[in-house]
């Protein structure tokens, strides 16, 4: 019997790929609506909820926007009008503007996570740098390791807001993985950058801890920028 959780999976990934594939090829333009739920669900033969767990992903990666009162949109690229969009374009941006954020939020997180971190948190953070060291050979893995460093860090500020927050980014992360790794050859920078970042919290630092963060996340923006860059249209 089919696993009705892998089933529904396959589900919404397939209607995210078509709507991939609307946008590529110019059948949806950026700033036009996407065709309400109803239609989507007859044309391309799903239910409600895969249909909105394929919404859910495709806000994530920066292909659609809802606007409260107005509907979905194909969401527009940086400094672009409307027309056929690459969907990788859309993805990318989504994810430079992903690390323009973290560069506001996570050195304030560390900061704050350096001054209120209890000797439990501590402990989380030193058992996830352990178990970094085994997990950087695979993208996923990867990603997973440093989604768990940022969260249990996060947790240590004991505000649930940051907690959602850093949950939410890393959604974003985790569905583009491959893109994001594949252009982060920085393994032992990563490690050493993350072992600085918990030193100033095992300390109680939180001007070290806020330091290194930006550190940390800065030559992240920077690498991905470059690389992006060098790419090209």
């Amino acid at each position: 019997m089919v696993d009705k959780r892998v089933r529904q999976t396959r589900i919404y990934e397939k209607v995210v790929d078509e709507i991939k594939a609307l946008i590529a090829s110019g059948s949806l333009r950026q700033g036009e609506p996407v065709p309400p739920e109803r239609q989507l669900m007859e044309d391309l033969g799903v239910s409600r909820s895969s249909l909105r767990e394929a919404f859910r992903v495709l806000e994530l990666l920066g292909l659609i926007e809802s606007i409260p009162g107005k509907g979905r949109f194909v969401r527009r690229g940086r400094g672009e009008e409307g027309g056929a969009s690459d969907p990788r374009k859309l993805e990318d941006g989504a994810i430079l503007e992903l690390m323009e954020a973290r560069r506001v939020l996570d050195p304030a997180i560390a900061a704050e996570a350096a001054r209120k971190a209890r000797s439990g948190d501590l402990t989380r953070l030193r058992r996830v740098l352990s178990a970094t060291e085994g997990s950087m050979a695979v993208p996923k893995d990867r990603a997973q390791a440093d989604f768990d460093f940022h969260l249990v860090l996060t947790e240590a500020t004991q505000n649930f807001v940051f907690v959602n927050i850093v949950k939410m980014t890393f959604n974003l992360i985790m569905a583009t993985h491959d893109r994001i790794y594949s252009l982060l050859s920085d393994k032992d920078a990563f490690l050493h950058e993350h072992q600085e970042i918990y030193e100033a919290i095992l300390n109680h630092d939180g001007e070290g801890a806020a330091r290194s963060s930006s550190r940390h996340i800065e030559r992240i923006y920077r690498t991905l920028q470059e690389a992006l860059a060098l790419e090209g249209p």
